[in-house]
């Protein structure tokens, strides 16, 4: 009897493939070539690296993928973020000077925080407020507020609001590098007749950001038309950057909030989330990335530190020239940023995203939907194991079943010429030749016998 051992520290159950006779030698060997084939899918099934070696992945149930991180050495230079694990209390991930980050995307290249409302009195008919906003962040560049995905709000009644580029607003102080600016007006003093929603400039406005940046100026002032026309501008001006798709959906119960409750309330305790988005220096962190300089296109070499990846530089938002990220390549998960980071997708385990109405065979990087249900010939499933799994290890599964078989063929042999001598096989065969020919000789009498009688 041949068997087929296979061990490995990924499978918890040590299986045997068995073929009791030579006739099965080549259904044998397609078994156990489907069985690598499915123990290579569960490996490959399992969870991609996240952080580097001995590095923590989560900060409570947050992801933290390498190159962040919370300890020396596990994080590049400017991504370095802090787990509080205070106990008593859930573990939360701040980055900077205590701001709080509730999710970080490989594939988007985005990071979550929230954020505060600022408030500003709005009781003097003069009013002017310099102020900062600011994402916790280094002004490395690492990190920078997502122009696509933010808004730059401001609500109160005859307000001028700007955000201005924070290092120009440092050195000159007057703020002439605007980055986003909106006004707001009331139809009634102190809003009371405020019915529009839509932030769209009544008691609100909301803009675009022109320059995604780590941290802003922030410029306040009231509109001195109005306030000489008898509007007044009493209360409080709040100025923020919100998520777009966030703001959509909660700005208009937000601003009505506002303007019906006490505005001071709302401004201390709202949280408002705001997207980053971050990139790698092409020259500081060069190491991880391959070919860089290599023109793009299909024969391009260049890609991230891991296999199966691809370097990403346009819509890396807010960055300049010699910044990039990377990603893994169609078909594949993981983080492109450590070696072997990027894994084969089994699509045929997650049949919402990648439906098929069939046999549904996992390939490297993609995956084959067969109409039929069933393989109707053994040609078209050796194929089909061949390509998962590869022709080397087929050829040597099934060189290993005609070596047993040959094995078997020899044992039987000699085990048949031991039988033989045992049992007196060579007198055996003498009497049954001196039968043979004893036998001949009757015939032969016989037939003479026969013609005497004819001839009579």
């Amino acid at each position: 009897m041949g068997s087929f051992f296979i061990p490995s520290a990924n499978i918890a159950r040590v299986e045997f493939f068995s073929c009791s006779r030579s006739t099965e030698a080549m259904n044998c060997a397609v078994a156990f070539c489907l069985f690598i084939v499915a123990a290579g899918t569960t490996v490959a099934a399992a969870a991609p690296p996240v952080a580097l070696p001995g590095c923590p992945e989560t900060c409570g149930n947050i992801t933290v993928p390498y190159p962040f991180g919370t300890r020396p050495g596990c994080f590049r230079d400017g991504f370095n973020l802090t787990c509080d694990e205070t106990p008593g209390r859930p573990p939360r991930l701040f980055v900077g000077d205590g701001v709080e980050v509730v999710d970080i995307s490989l594939p988007d290249g985005t990071v979550r925080i929230h954020s505060k409302m600022l408030g500003v009195s709005n009781s003097s008919s003069s009013l002017r407020f310099n102020g900062t906003w600011s994402t916790g962040a280094m002004l490395t560049g690492n990190l920078a507020v997502s122009t696509r995905l933010n808004r730059f709000v401001a609500m109160g009644c005859n307000l001028l609001a700007s955000l201005v580029d924070a290092p120009a607003y440092g050195m000159d102080g007057d703020g002439s590098s605007y980055a986003s600016v909106c006004a707001t007006l009331c139809a009634g003093p102190d809003g009371s007749e405020l019915s529009d929603t839509s932030c769209s400039g009544v008691g609100c406005c909301q803009t675009p950001i022109a320059r995604g940046l780590p941290s802003y100026g922030v410029q306040l002032s009231g509109l001195a038309d109005q306030q000489s026309s008898g509007s007044s501008s009493s209360g409080f001006g709040a100025l923020f950057i919100a998520e777009q798709e966030w703001f959509m959906r909660k700005g208009p119960f937000l601003q009505l909030d506002y303007f019906n409750s006490e505005q001071q309330s709302i401004i201390g305790s709202t949280v408002i989330p705001v997207v980053l988005e971050w990139s790698l220096d092409t020259s500081a962190d060069r190491d991880l990335f391959r070919g860089f300089d290599d023109p793009p296109g299909p024969g391009s070499s260049s890609r991230c530190r891991s296999l199966n990846s691809v370097i990403v530089e346009d819509g890396v938002d807010g960055s300049s020239y010699g910044r990039a990220r990377c990603n893994c390549s169609k078909g594949f998960e993981g983080n492109p940023y450590i070696a072997n980071g990027c894994q084969d997708i089994n699509e045929c385990q997650q049949p919402n995203l990648y439906p098929c109405h069939g046999t549904c065979i996992n390939l490297l990087g993609t995956y084959r939907c067969s109409s039929k249900k069933s393989i109707d010939s053994l040609p078209g499933l050796i194929t089909i194991i061949a390509i998962s799994a590869g022709f080397g290890l087929l050829f040597s599964i099934l060189g290993v079943a005609n070596i047993t078989n040959k094995l078997k063929q020899q044992k039987a042999k000699k085990l048949r010429k031991k039988f033989f001598k045992r049992n007196h096989g060579l007198l055996l065969q003498q009497l049954i030749i001196s039968n043979k020919d004893s036998r001949k000789v009757e015939d032969f009498q016989l037939r003479r016998i026969r013609a005497s009688n004819k001839q009579f």
